[in-house]
């Protein structure tokens, strides 16, 4: 069958890369090291995949970096267990990932919101016992008074990450600057991003641009975002196109979570009675 000649050709290369892969990292490529570490997680063998990633890591690889603080922070038991990822998660985005920015910025937010000051501060000692400065509590802030997170999530977002975008646009949009909350979830809405097509349609719907905002809600529940199925529910109600209201009730029901699954039905069950009335 096509499907397992095309594994069959796909576990084939892997087999041929592997050696190539070994000797360029024995002679010390770091790209190589962290495509060794790639191949072997893609094969489930962990082990030999950490070793590549930490060996890769060790040489500045920031995706290698991002692998190892993952891990570790999944594993992480103790405070100096979390400390020691989230270096690693740092080491990621200072070395240029977006996606280590993301989750460092990630990981001080939710440490500054629950107060979980121990990891933090241990981080904060080991990085200056190796030399680095002694910064990133995630509650530390800037001169203009924003804390460390924020900077993480703007630094990634100016790269492309569209989860990224989301935040620094929510970010904007509770200090009131709606322009700039507006900017960033239609950066993020026009790469893909469904939860950035339904806060640019929350802010648009806010102004009295609606038909503006059913459009990005369309994009948003055509990709699976109920939320945007509900409010576009909720408008062809208003409106008075009732027919139309209890489609987009039947697709937020099916896509969900499950408040917005039972608010639609809710609404389904009073648009069937308006109906049949």
């Amino acid at each position: 069958m096509p499907g397992r000649a095309q594994q069959r050709q796909g576990q084939r290369a892997e087999a041929g890369a592997e050696p190539w892969f070994s000797r360029a990292a024995e002679s010390g490529s770091v790209d190589a090291a962290f495509n060794l570490g790639i191949l072997y997680a893609q094969r489930g063998d962990t082990t030999l995949a950490r070793r590549w990633y930490e060996h890769a890591a060790e040489s500045g690889h920031a995706e290698a970096a991002l692998q190892i603080g993952m891990e570790r922070l999944r594993e992480s038991r103790t405070d100096r267990e979390r400390a020691a990822a989230v270096r690693m998660l740092r080491a990621a985005a200072e070395g240029g990932s977006p996606e280590g920015a993301f989750r460092l910025a990630s990981w001080l937010e939710r440490a500054a919101a629950s107060g979980e000051l121990p990891e933090i501060t241990e981080a904060r000692a080991d990085r200056a016992v190796v030399g680095g400065p002694a910064t990133g509590t995630g509650a530390d802030t800037d001169q203009d008074g924003r804390p460390e997170y924020e900077r993480w999530y703007e630094h990634a977002a100016e790269r492309g990450h569209r989860r990224a975008q989301v935040r620094v646009g929510m970010a904007a949009a509770t200090r009131g600057d709606i322009v700039e909350a507006a900017d960033w979830y239609r950066r993020a809405a026009e790469a893909g991003s469904s939860h950035g097509a339904f806060n640019l349609g929350l802010l648009l719907a806010r102004e009295g641009a609606e038909p503006e905002a059913a459009l990005w809600w369309t994009r948003a529940a055509e990709a699976g975002h109920g939320r945007s199925a509900l409010h576009l529910a909720l408008l062809a109600s208003r409106r008075g196109d009732l027919g139309q209201a209890g489609e987009w009730c039947d697709k937020a029901v099916e896509l969900g979570p499950d408040a917005v699954a039972e608010r639609a039905a809710r609404l389904r069950d009073a648009l069937r009675t308006e109906l049949t009335a």
